[in-house]
């Protein structure tokens, strides 16, 4: 069970650990957001393409997605978002629409803040602008080094990928194969391919069934 209590405290370090903010700033959010939790155990949709983003979230547990679509309706995954991370990026900051579809994964738990909130900390905390910012960069960063991971080519990059990713190794129990293989630029089938002969040869570690198979 998720008690938002401990899940802020764990947010507030996250966020002092960018930068070392006010500790009123801290007090404030407690008490703005100490009833907004959710949790999703089927997954959902928090913004379809061209919604307003009117919330940023704090992952305490799970995974959100953040994908584009295109004429025919095919979906790919862009990002993923896990646990410990902060989701707040320049369509919230901005209040544009979203160009993107933005999921929360079955099994998912969020803490969040709405823009209207966010404008209040900035009015008593001005300084909260840099952090803004420097979540934005940090966000920016490891975009750059996933694209990087993307150029690896054939059996390497699966591995590197859930080398990468560990909790999205059993096949299907978080993420689809369908959207992993969409996100890898690779087919369903070669994922499964180079994913079985990761598991033969040892690279990766089948994780056992809950009787321990």
């Amino acid at each position: 069970m998720n008690s938002i209590d401990i899940i802020l405290q764990r947010m507030f370090g996250i966020m002092d650990s960018i930068k070392a903010q006010n500790p009123k700033l801290y007090e404030h959010l407690r008490q703005v957001m100490k009833y907004q939790g959710i949790y999703y155990p089927s997954g959902a949709i928090l913004f379809h393409i061209g919604d307003r983003v009117d919330r940023a979230f704090f992952i305490s547990e799970g995974f959100i997605t953040r994908s584009s679509k295109n004429k025919q309706g095919t979906q790919q995954v862009l990002s993923i978002f896990e646990a410990d991370e902060i989701k707040a990026g320049p369509d919230f900051m901005q209040q544009t629409p979203s160009e993107f579809l933005i999921e929360a994964i079955s099994g998912t738990f969020l803490a969040y803040i709405t823009h209207e909130q966010l404008k209040v900390v900035y009015s008593l905390f001005p300084e909260a602008h840099e952090l803004a910012s420097l979540i934005i960069s940090q966000h920016n960063r490891k975009e750059a080094r996933l694209r990087k991971l993307l150029l690896i080519k054939g059996i390497d990059l699966v591995e590197s990928f859930y080398k990468r990713y560990p909790k999205l190794i059993e096949p299907g129990s978080v993420l689809t194969d369908k959207k992993i293989a969409s996100f890898l630029k690779i087919s369903i089938s070669l994922l499964r391919e180079h994913r079985s002969e990761l598991f033969a040869t040892r690279k990766l570690i089948k994780p056992t069934n809950k009787n321990g198979k």
